[in-house]
């Protein structure tokens, strides 16, 4: 076993750093501003030529620098990361330049203000790139380039530290190894003599080494590691903001965001946090109002017609309110119409749920195929037989999603029951709003066992975008006209 890990290293002085980085970016723009000016480059009148405008130039300037991480201590210190960072952020600046000049001049526009502002980019990424950064490389490197643990003892954590120690300067250094505690907790359940680095500890110590030695970082190495324990660790450690990359042979699905890296040969995952949050989760309301808005004012006389043909083909109320599970374990009155006959047993559906999710045989052979559903529930209506076939039921939902217990696409609410009986790892399908149709629905809907149901939704919330939520719907149309994997 090799001795004892590195000495903890000091945390990164990222306050004191960014403020040096917005002086230093200050200074120039505004000496590039006021240079200008005192030498009469600029116009009379040109919104250049005062102290004021320059100052909102100069707060322009490190307004988009900032957006684009280059106050951020490790981006500041790779030169080629900052390069392209500085690329981008002089192409958003010479953009709102023109468009600052075309509104201040109106059909006369004046080049001064890119030309200034391309000044101020080339000046501070000049001072960035040399003396800044040699001066972070000489007192930081350690603390900004932080540390990494590896997951698992076998031959692929060897090999992956083999590769790790050949990487490039700034990737964070290695110290050390987590596996499966064996009988003494201070070593791991398979015998190691021979580790690159010091075995740490257990696979649920990570949170507390990530604290004591400043990990960033965290491998996966292990090939049999459960799909639900693999999931369950990895979104907890994305939730402490450890940037996580796995060995792509231990985990054939992916369900976490992710982008490929190769390293010493082994290709790498690297997972990233669901991109549902902040302004992600803006943009997914505001397109779900809009559709709602504009369907239900569509759809209205069809809604009509099927409550009328409720009403008069069976007893009862036309709408079924039901109890579901929505975000976050949060309880929520669900809407459908009624399919079924009224004060029914649902035992039934209990039974064959708590089978399904725990594994046992409950397919169900319909026409050659399995179905993962109950199929001639005799509490169904004939009228809600078709209604469930069309998914014409679920429409009543678009009041959920008015409400915001709801969103048009997303994972499917779950009922209380089946809730208890969910592990950990499965539950965190529901970490975003449910939805009317999602990722299962357009991918065979009753015909999808439990669990890959599960790695479908963990896969749509990993890799959400606005895009693929109306790729989705388009998709669930020709599926509920066919009545696909309804039942």
């Amino acid at each position: 076993m090799a001795g004892e890990p590195p000495p903890v290293l000091d945390p990164v002085p990222g306050h004191r750093i960014a403020a040096v980085l917005a002086v230093l970016d200050a200074a120039v723009f505004g000496a590039v501003f006021l240079l200008a000016h005192g030498l009469g480059w600029t116009p009379a009148g040109s919104w250049t030529g005062n102290n004021l405008s320059a100052a909102l130039g100069v707060g322009l300037a490190l307004g988009v620098f900032a957006l684009f991480g280059l106050y951020d201590p490790g981006h500041a210190a790779r030169g080629w990361l900052q390069g392209v960072r500085l690329l981008r952020g002089w192409a958003v600046l010479l953009g709102t330049g023109f468009l600052i000049a075309v509104m201040n001049r109106g059909d006369s526009v004046s080049l001064y203000p890119m030309l200034l502002l391309s000044l101020g980019v080339l000046g501070a990424g000049a001072i960035r790139l040399t003396a800044l950064r040699t001066w972070l490389v000489t007192r930081h490197v350690e603390a900004i380039r932080g540390a990494s643990v590896i997951v698992g003892t076998g031959p692929l954590a060897r090999r992956m530290a083999g590769a790790w120690s050949k990487r490039k300067d700034w990737e964070p250094r290695l110290v050390g190894f987590v596996d499966d505690p064996g009988p003494f907790p201070s070593r791991p359940a398979r015998p190691v003599d021979d580790l690159p680095a010091p075995y740490l500890g257990g696979l649920d110590q990570v949170r507390e080494l990530a604290r004591e030695h400043r990990i960033s970082h965290v491998l996966v190495a292990r090939e049999d590691l459960s799909r639900g324990r693999l999931v369950e660790l990895a979104h907890q450690w994305l939730e402490d903001d450890l940037k996580v990359s796995l060995v792509s042979s231990a985990f054939e699905v992916m369900v976490a965001r992710a982008s490929a890296s190769l390293m010493g040969g082994l290709p790498l995952a690297i997972l990233q946090q669901s991109p549902q949050r902040g302004w992600g989760l803006r943009w997914k309301r505001l397109l779900d109002v809009g559709l709602v808005t504009l369907g239900g004012i569509v759809l209205l006389p069809l809604l009509g017609v099927i409550a009328v043909a409720i009403k008069a083909t069976s007893s009862g109320p036309v709408l079924y309110k039901q109890q579901r599970i929505g975000r976050n374990g949060r309880v929520f009155t669900l809407f459908k119409f009624r399919s079924m006959l009224a004060d029914n047993d649902d035992r039934p559906h209990r039974e064959y749920v708590e089978a399904l999710i725990r594994g046992e045989p409950a397919g169900i052979d319909v026409g050659g195929e399995k179905v993962y559903k109950l199929v001639n529930d005799p509490r169904i209506t004939p009228l809600g037989r078709f209604l469930r076939a069309t998914s014409l039921d679920e429409f009543p939902q678009l009041w959920n999603v008015l409400l915001g217990d709801m969103s048009l696409v997303g994972p499917r609410p779950c009922l209380p029951y089946e809730w208890e009986l969910y592990e950990d790892w499965q539950r965190a399908r529901l970490k975003v709003l449910p939805g009317i149709t999602g990722l299962w629905q357009v991918s065979g809907r009753s015909q999808v066992p439990f669990e890959e149901m599960v790695l479908l939704d963990l896969h749509y919330i990993a890799n959400w975008s606005l895009s693929l939520d109306l790729a989705l719907l388009f998709r669930t149309v020709p599926v509920v006209l066919n009545g696909s994997g309804g039942h």
